[in-house]
C-alpha cells in the first residue's frame, strides 16, 4: 500500500492571489499524483482471505499447499445454510459467523458476538468485508427473511474490532441498511483496488425488483445505496427469498436464484459505479428449485444447482457464458435421482476454493448432512470436461470431511478475493530465476512456451518450472493442458523488469577525496529502499570521510535491486620541482599540479617571479605554466608558486581549503 506523505501549507487566505492558490493546490496535486504512482509491483500474492472455510456441523477446511488441511472443530456452531469467514495473510482464521453469532480465531464466541439480527436459516447468512481504512475492524453484514410485519430485520451490519485484543469484539451492532429483502448478499472489491461493493436485493411490491450496492469505503459503510432496478421482481412466495446471490471472480457479472418460480437470472455489474444491468434470464419454470451458484475462475462458466423439495431429481448444471444465449442449453454436470427414500442426495450451495475447484455441499432428503464435499476439479472446462468427482481418470467420491458433515450451504466471500490467475509466477526482474506456479494442478500434463527462445529453461518439475529470460520485457507466456487426449490453452502476460540504475562512482570505480574532507555519495532518486555497506544508512545520499570501499543497493518500486561499489581514496596531490618547456616529455613541458586532481572541487595557483610580480594564475588544475611571461620566454631561475586545493561539500562537512606554497626551478 502507498503511504502518502503529508503536505502542509501554511498561509492567509488573505496575503494569496486566487492565481497563486490554484497554482499551490496544482502543485499539491501534481506532487500527490506523483506519490501515488509509486505504487509498489512486486512478487504476486495470493489472496488468502478466503483460506479456512467453517460450515456444516464440525467441518472445517483450511486450503494450503501442497495439501489441504481437513479437520473438524471441536464444536457445532450450527451452520446449517450459508456460513461466512475470513482468513489472514497466512490464512489463518480470523472469525466466522452464522449470521446470528460471531465466533473468532480461538473458536469461541467473540465478545458481544451474539444477537446478530441475521438468520443462520436459508441460503445465505452473512458476509464478512475488511474495513479498508482500518485493518483491525471487519464489517459482518447479516441477512434475515422479510415478511411483513413479522420478520423485519432485513440487512444490516456489525463491526468486529480487534484493535485491543487478538480475538476481537463486536463494537457497533445491528445497523440496519435494507429492509423489505431478499435473503441474498454478495460482495466485490470496488474498481479502484480498494474499496467494496456489498449487493443485495429487495423483496416485495416495493423493493422486490431492486438490487441495492453498499459502498464500504475507508469511511466505512455508505448507508445510501446505488439502486438498480432490473430483472425479475421477487415477491409473494417466500422461498424466493432463499436462493443464492454470486458475482463473478473479476467483478463484473452478477447471478441469482429464484427457487420457487424456477429462475435464474444473469447480470453485469458496474464495480466503479455499482449498478446492475443488462439481465438475462432463463424464464419462469425453466428449473426446479434453483438454489446453490457459482461462477468458474476464468470467470467463463457458471454453475447452479436444482434441489427440489418434492420427488424429482437434483442437478447440477454447467452454462457457457460466451455463448449468445448464455443461460440456454446447459449441461448437466451430475443429478442425483429422487427415489422416495430419505437417504437420497440432493445439492445445494456452491462455493470456489482458492485452489481453483468448485466444491459443492449436499444433504439427504430427510435434511441429515453428508460426511463428503462433491468436487468440480477443472471448472474451467466445458460440460464433463470439467470432471466432476473425477480425478486423474478415476471417479471418486470428492473430498471427504474427516467425520465432520456438511449441509446445505458453504462460507461465503468476497467473490473477488478468488479473482486468482489460472498461473502466476514469482520473481520478476531481469537475472532472476524466474518460478510460475499452477493454481489448480488437477487432471493435467503441462507444457509450456516462454516466448523467450534465448532463456533458460528448468522443466525438471513442469508443475512448477524455471526459468531465466533473456532480457526484460512484457512475454505472452502460455501454458498447455493436455487430459485424455484434450488440451487446454491458458496465456499470461509475464512482465520482467530491468534492474534499476545505479552509479555512485558516476562512471569511476575510485574516487578521489582531499585528506581531511569528506564527500556526499549518492544513490539516485526514486528509489523504494537504500541500502549502504559498511555504514547501514538506509537514506539516498551517505557522507564519507574515510578511505574505503563503499557498497549503495537500491530496490526499486518492482522490488528489483542492483548494486554498485566504489572505493574512496585520499588524492596524492604533488607539485614538480623543476621543468623545462624544451622537454621531449610532454609532462616535463608544464610547471602543474600531478595527481589526482577529481578531488579537488576549485582551484587556484598563481606564479611569481622573485620579485614578487604575478607572472601567471590559472583556476583549471589541467592547466601548468608553460615558462613564459607576456608572451615572451621567461628567464631561467627560481620562481614561487602558491595554490589552494578547495574540497568538495558534503552532508556533514562544509568545503575545506588546502593552501600549498612552493619554488620551482624553470631550465632551459
Amino acid at each position: 500500500m502507498t503511504k502518502l506523505k503529508s503536505t502542509y501549507f501554511n498561509f492567509k487566505m488573505n496575503s494569496i492571489s486566487r492565481r497563486s492558490l490554484f497554482l499551490l493546490i496544482l502543485v499539491f496535486i501534481i506532487n500527490l499524483d506523483s506519490l501515488q504512482a509509486q505504487e509498489r509491483n512486486c512478487n504476486y500474492v495470493v489472496p488468502t482471505q478466503a483460506s479456512t472455510w467453517v460450515f456444516g456441523e464440525y467441518a472445517r477446511i483450511k486450503f494450503a499447499q501442497p495439501t489441504n488441511e481437513i479437520l473438524p472443530t471441536s464444536g457445532n456452531y450450527g451452520l446449517p445454510f450459508g456460513s461466512s469467514s475470513i482468513s489472514d495473510e497466512n490464512g489463518n482464521l480470523i472469525l466466522f459467523s452464522n449470521g446470528e453469532n460471531v465466533w473468532n480465531k480461538s473458536y469461541n464466541l467473540m465478545q458481544n458476538g451474539s444477537g446478530l439480527a441475521g438468520s443462520k436459516y436459508g441460503g445465505q447468512s452473512s458476509l464478512i468485508v475488511p474495513h479498508p481504512g482500518n485493518s483491525n475492524k471487519y464489517f459482518v453484514f447479516t441477512t434475515n427473511k422479510y415478511i411483513s410485519n413479522f420478520y423485519t430485520e432485513g440487512i444490516n451490519y456489525s463491526v468486529a474490532d480487534f484493535s485491543s485484543s487478538n480475538m476481537g469484539e463486536i463494537t457497533s451492532k445491528n445497523n440496519q441498511i435494507l429492509t423489505k429483502n431478499s435473503k441474498v448478499i454478495c460482495a466485490v472489491r470496488h474498481s479502484n483496488n480498494t474499496d467494496y461493493w456489498v449487493i443485495v436485493h429487495g423483496f416485495g411490491d416495493e423493493n422486490g425488483g431492486t438490487f441495492y450496492s453498499f459502498h464500504v469505503d475507508t469511511l466505512g459503510v455508505n448507508p445510501t445505496p446505488v439502486s438498480s432496478t432490473v430483472g425479475i421482481i421477487q415477491k409473494d412466495d417466500i422461498n424466493n427469498q432463499f436462493g443464492y446471490l454470486k458475482a463473478s471472480p473479476n467483478g463484473t457479472k452478477l447471478a441469482i436464484t429464484l427457487p420457487s418460480v424456477g429462475i435464474i437470472e444473469l447480470f453485469d455489474f458496474n464495480n466503479e459505479t455499482g449498478s446492475v444491468s443488462n439481465p438475462i434470464s432463463t424464464g419462469s419454470g425453466s428449473y426446479y428449485f434453483p438454489f446453490g451458484l457459482e461462477f468458474s475462475p476464468d470467470n467463463t462458466k457458471l454453475y447452479a444447482t436444482t434441489s427440489p423439495l418434492n420427488p424429482d431429481t437434483s442437478y447440477l448444471y454447467q452454462f457457457n457464458l460466451l455463448g449468445t444465449d448464455p443461460l440456454q442449453n446447459p449441461v448437466a454436470i451430475n443429478k442425483f435421482a429422487y427415489n422416495g427414500l430419505t437417504s437420497d442426495s440432493l445439492m445445494y450451495g456452491l462455493q470456489m476454493g482458492v485452489d481453483g475447484k468448485v466444491y459443492v455441499s449436499k444433504t439427504m432428503q430427510a435434511g441429515v448432512g453428508m460426511t463428503n464435499l462433491d468436487v468440480i476439479y477443472n471448472p474451467n472446462r466445458d460440460g464433463l470436461s470439467c470432471n466432476f468427482n473425477e480425478l486423474n481418470s478415476a471417479t471418486n467420491n470428492g473430498i471427504s470431511l474427516n467425520g465432520a458433515m456438511t449441509q446445505s450451504g458453504l462460507p461465503d466471500f468476497v467473490s473477488t478475493f478468488l479473482n486468482i490467475p489460472h498461473f502466476y509466477y514469482l520473481d520478476q526482474c531481469l537475472n532472476d530465476t524466474t518460478n510460475f506456479i499452477i493454481r489448480n494442478t488437477a487432471n493435467l500434463t503441462p507444457s509450456w512456451n516462454f516466448k523467450d527462445p534465448a532463456g533458460t529453461s528448468d522443466l525438471s518439475n513442469p508443475l512448477n518450472p524455471k526459468y531465466i529470460f533473456s532480457e526484460a520485457g512484457t512475454y505472452d507466456v502460455e501454458l498447455t493442458e493436455s487430459y485424455e487426449g484434450e488440451t487446454y490453452t491458458f496465456s499470461e502476460d509475464v512482465v520482467i523488469n530491468p534492474l534499476p540504475s545505479v552509479d555512485i562512482g558516476l562512471g569511476s570505480n575510485i574516487i578521489y577525496i582531499l585528506q581531511g574532507s569528506s564527500i556526499r555519495l549518492d544513490a539516485g532518486d526514486g528509489m523504494d529502499v537504500y541500502s549502504w555497506t559498511p555504514a547501514g544508512s538506509n537514506n539516498q545520499y551517505l557522507d564519507v570521510d574515510q578511505e574505503g570501499y563503499y557498497i549503495a543497493t537500491v530496490t526499486d518500486f518492482n522490488c528489483c535491486s542492483n548494486s554498485d561499489t566504489v572505493e574512496i581514496k585520499y588524492a596524492s596531490l604533488s607539485y614538480p620541482n623543476a621543468f623545462k618547456p624544451t622537454s621531449n616529455i610532454s609532462d616535463n613541458k608544464t610547471f602543474k599540479v600531478l595527481g589526482d586532481i577529481s578531488a579537488i572541487s576549485k582551484y587556484q595557483f598563481r606564479i611569481f617571479n622573485r620579485w614578487g610580480q604575478l607572472i601567471f594564475e590559472t583556476d583549471n588544475p589541467q592547466n601548468g605554466w608553460d615558462g613564459t611571461q607576456d608572451g615572451e620566454y621567461a628567464p631561467m631561475g627560481t620562481y614561487i608558486y602558491t595554490s589552494v586545493f578547495t574540497s568538495f561539500e558534503s552532508g556533514i562537512q562544509s568545503a575545506i581549503n588546502i593552501t600549498n606554497t612552493g619554488t620551482v626551478t624553470l631550465i632551459r
